[in-house]
């Protein structure tokens, strides 16, 4: 997806999440980065951006926490992540749509 930065246009990687349940979100995070690869690896050359938007429970820090684990341990998401010029996590509930929004 493309989308209008500050530089100009910038091709995305956007996701939408619903986590229900953090007591499982660790496994579900990874199941997300492994699915990020693949989204990555089909998505243009160019693509400088990683937008995820998600719902629940699970505050955005412990997303990020987690995310940053997976990256670590990851030589390819490690080099995906470095690509990026824009990553971030967006999280809302129902009534609050824009609850937290922190950088990967």
């Amino acid at each position: 997806m493309d989308l209008e930065s500050p530089d100009g246009p910038l091709t995305s990687v956007m996701i939408g999440l619903a986590i229900p349940d953090p007591t499982t979100a660790d496994a579900f995070i990874a199941e997300v980065a492994e699915k990020f690869k693949v989204h990555r690896m089909s998505s243009s050359p160019d693509t400088r951006g990683l937008f995820i938007s998600m719902v629940g429970e699970l505050p955005a820090g412990e997303f990020v926490r987690r995310w940053r684990e997976l990256v670590a341990a990851d030589e390819i998401l490690s080099t995906f992540m470095s690509t990026l010029r824009y990553a971030t996590v967006r999280r809302g509930t129902a009534s609050e749509p824009r609850l937290e929004t922190l950088s990967l």
